[in-house]
């Protein structure tokens, strides 16, 4: 199961309902003590009940709450992906929908109540059935309650052995008797009658939790999940190939122990005289703890020196080599979800590291069973990340709030945290990255446009920059408010298009007075700026041109999918941009009757870098 989304109550610094919602990767940022820590130890809270790194805590519970006279705090995790069927037995298949387990979003959401450092309770909050009394609790039912109900209403059911049986013939009956079930908002405990035993099985599938803190905490034992062998020990035994093997030792172990069991106490009755009653009490299968008989598991270093106890530096890059380790493999099981959050990635390690590690987190959060959590304050770091990736983390009127990227947190980001603009002192805009690449290859590949000025010489230099304004990348967010306020000059290059929907913002930008300056393309789009018999001998096809038609203003990538049907917009338009404008020639441009336009773009960006150039000695 994935975590769609998380919900605090009073959790520490959290006041109140907190609820956001978690991707593949998720990075959360603010400056210091606003609460993005606590969001990684919520939910190691959660699943790990006090387990895992973090211990449960009388002062978990929000101040301004005990202050209120409050006792517990609580912790929801709202989750995605979760099995389809629950096998409650080999013969007593059911699923959460048919149970009304579910959400009003066909989600399930669990909740765990604490008191006092101490887990209170686990519940299911589900839209379930509630047209009396009976019907409501019908989860909290036993067997012989349900069977009477069955009995005394004579409702149908296949098999009066089985809960999931009872529990349908009596929501039919309802269906039936007052035309609907009637749903409304509840919360059922997990140890309730008739859901203890689906939540027995689904608890297996909860995701595998790893929170790596930025370094050592001050404590007289070392978590030791802190150690990436920890981590594979507990998804091991998750597996469910392992789970069928284990289940099979602990049902042949526990058959063995019944026996002696029942032959001590048969031996007992015939020899005391006492009224006392004993029985055997034997761990049921799903209480094992088998991860516990590797507890010393983990690695060690020189003189037998636990990786534990040695410096940060050392434990993080382990640790990142234990992340590319997972990137690269390739054999999985997607049955067992695991959640990697780490605190700080930065800490203790070389930024040429701190790059390795962030690379391979983003290739494991694309592939089915990972899940990445982190927390950072470099801006550096922060430049990596798609803004979608993002959110920000801040505290109002002592409340911690978490928020989604958007063009506020895009200023709160810039003003709070320090980041300062990549930029030159001509900006190229340019659509997409498409664009860029275009350009700069064009630009390079062609000695006569190289003459005229060298944009990756002028980049390197710090005198230019290429932004695609409709990316997604947090630096380009950036860089793009921080023009506002600098003395930059911009040159805007977009496709025309069929409806030319860019030109007001051309228009606008010629506008200024501050030096800038925008354009469309003469073609449709960029994708027209490539010699026909180049794109024919690239994707090895021939591009039929119809009577009347102009190259300048046919859909290229749309004609080229129309002929090679298995291929998507994107890639195509990705493969001209970066592969086929590498062929281009001033001869082929000359073909195409745009030499002087293409040169024209290039002799205008050297005119605005040369005012620079002069602005700068002056």
């Amino acid at each position: 199961m994935k975590i769609e989304r998380v919900i605090l109550e009073y959790f520490r610094c959290f006041y109140g309902k907190v609820e956001f919602s978690i991707d593949n990767f998720n990075v959360f940022i603010g400056k210091n003590d606003q609460g993005k820590s606590s969001i990684l130890e919520a939910i190691d809270i959660f699943i790990n009940e006090g387990k895992g790194v973090v211990k449960i805590s009388s002062d978990d519970l929000n101040v301004r709450a005990q202050d209120e006279g409050k006792q517990e705090f609580r912790i929801g995790l709202v989750f995605r992906d979760f099995p389809e069927d629950i096998i409650v037995d080999a013969t007593n298949p059911t699923t959460l929908k048919d149970e009304y387990l579910l959400n009003e979003e066909d989600y399930l959401e669990i909740w765990k109540t604490f008191r006092n450092g101490k887990l209170l309770g686990t519940f299911i909050r589900c839209y379930h059935p509630a047209n009396d009394d009976f019907i409501k609790n019908l989860m909290n039912k036993r067997l012989s309650e349900l069977k009477d109900f069955v009995n005394e209403n004579n409702i149908r059911v296949d098999d009066k052995r089985k809960l999931a049986d009872l529990r349908k013939g009596i929501r039919d009956f309802y269906k039936s008797k007052d035309g609907a079930l009637n749903t409304e908002e509840i919360e059922i405990p997990v140890d309730a009658e008739g859901l203890k035993d689906i939540w027995s099985k689904l608890r297996n599938y909860l995701p595998v939790y790893a929170l790596f803190h930025s370094d050592r905490k001050n404590v007289d034992q070392d978590d030791e999940i802190q150690d990436p062998l920890k981590i594979k020990i507990e998804e091991i035994f998750r597996r469910e190939d392992v789970v069928q093997i284990l289940n099979s030792i602990a049902e042949q172990i526990q058959k063995e122990i019944d026996q002696i069991a029942k032959k001590t106490i048969d031996k007992y009755k015939e020899i005391s005289e006492t009224s006392v009653t004993v029985k055997p009490n034997i761990p049921t299968v799903e209480t094992l703890k088998w991860k516990d008989v590797y507890k010393g598991l983990g690695f060690v270093t020189d003189d037998e020196i636990p990786l534990n106890k040695r410096g940060s530096g050392l434990r993080r890059l382990i640790l990142l080599s234990a992340f590319l380790a997972d990137a690269e493999q390739k054999l999985y099981q997607d049955n067992v979800h695991i959640i990697y959050a780490v605190e700080e990635p930065e800490a203790s390690l070389h930024p040429d590291l701190q790059k390795k590690l962030i690379k391979a987190l983003i290739e494991l959060s694309m592939k089915n069973k990972y899940q990445i959590l982190l927390t950072t304050h470099s801006p550096a770091l922060i430049r990596l990340f798609e803004t979608t990736h993002i959110n920000y983390v801040e505290q109002e009127n002592g409340i911690s709030k978490v928020r989604k990227f958007d063009e506020t947190v895009a200023d709160k980001i810039i003003n709070t945290m320090g980041l300062l603009p990549n930029l030159g002192k001509v900006i190229i805009c340019v659509e997409g990255t498409n664009d860029e690449k275009y350009l700069i290859n064009i630009n390079q590949n062609i000695e006569e446009l190289k003459e005229i000025i060298n944009l990756q010489e002028k980049i390197d230099s710090g005198l230019l920059a290429i932004i695609p304004m409709h990316g997604s990348n947090l630096k380009d967010w950036i860089n793009r408010y921080a023009i506002k306020n600098t003395n930059a000059i911009e040159f805007h290059l977009y496709d025309r298009d069929i409806d030319e929907k860019f030109k007001d913002n051309i228009e606008k930008v010629n506008n200024r007075g501050d030096g800038s300056f925008g354009t469309l393309t003469n073609m449709r789009e960029i994708e027209n700026y490539i010699h026909k018999g180049v794109l024919e001998k690239e994707f090895n096809i021939n591009i039929e041109i119809n009577p009347g038609e102009n190259w300048a203003d046919i859909d290229i990538p749309g004609r080229i999918k129309s002929i090679l049907d298995n291929r998507d917009i994107k890639s195509i338009k990705r493969q001209i941009c970066n592969c086929c404008s590498k062929k281009m020639t001033k001869n082929l441009f000359q073909e195409l009757g745009v030499r002087e336009e293409v040169e024209g773009w290039f002799k205008k960006i050297k005119e605005m870098v040369d005012k620079c150039v002069q602005y700068r000695k002056n």
